[in-house]
């Protein structure tokens, strides 16, 4: 290469200015989940208790499911959690749409219509749930209701998203939610490692990122 086109490309590098940035981290997304989680206990709580307050508590929950989602997402997404946890199933409870029933579609602007005619809520069934699976259905949030009185399943939390909605929804009681959200503020990457892969599988090159968490 000539000096002629080294300088053009240097000339033309330092038109393009810079750009700073640092390597993602877990504080800034745990830091939230943990203020959602109070706020989802608080919310619940107030559900249950039918306590008089100035915002509507329905509202408030809907709010701090969707934040929480997003956050366990980017922690997922930007591999701020271990290769262990992403890939463990967590334990949640499920309650089954009814069986021989027609679906009835409830209104847009509902966010439990219909849900006595649609699901079976005399019972729940205790399943294993990947955690991008979880965030995942509570980001896209259909159901969002609080089950309060039943002489069959616990007071608790119902959601459902727009592509679950019509086989299942999740049932979480005060405790259960709270350790799904304890489940990603604990765990903690104590090793990082990123590389390349080329077409051999050796490390490599600028072909395929790989990345380990533990």
């Amino acid at each position: 290469m000539s000096d002629e086109n080294a300088e053009a490309r240097i000339e033309e590098m330092l038109k393009l200015g810079s750009v700073s940035s640092a390597d993602w981290q877990s504080y800034t997304w745990k830091n939230v989940l943990a203020e959602q989680k109070r706020r989802i206990d608080q919310h619940l709580s107030e559900a249950l208790t039918e306590a008089e307050t100035e915002h509507n508590p329905y509202h408030m929950l809907e709010r701090a499911i969707g934040v929480a989602a997003v956050c366990m997402r980017r922690l997922i997404e930007c591999r701020l959690v271990t290769d262990r946890f992403r890939d463990t199933p967590l334990a949640v409870h499920e309650v089954d749409a009814k069986a021989g029933t027609e679906w009835r579609e409830p209104f847009v602007s509902s966010t439990t219509g219909a849900i006595f005619n649609n699901y079976d809520l005399r019972s729940r069934r205790s399943v294993g749930r990947a955690p991008k699976v979880i965030s995942d259905k509570m980001l896209h949030a259909r159901v969002v209701g609080v089950l309060a009185g039943s002489a069959y399943l616990p007071d608790g939390l119902l959601i459902a998203s727009d592509t679950q909605s019509k086989s299942q929804l999740f049932h979480f009681t005060p405790v259960e939610i709270t350790a799904v959200f304890d489940a990603f503020l604990v765990d903690h990457v104590r090793y990082a490692s990123d590389g390349f892969w080329d077409k051999d599988g050796q490390v490599q090159g600028t072909r395929k990122v790989f990345a380990v968490r533990e």
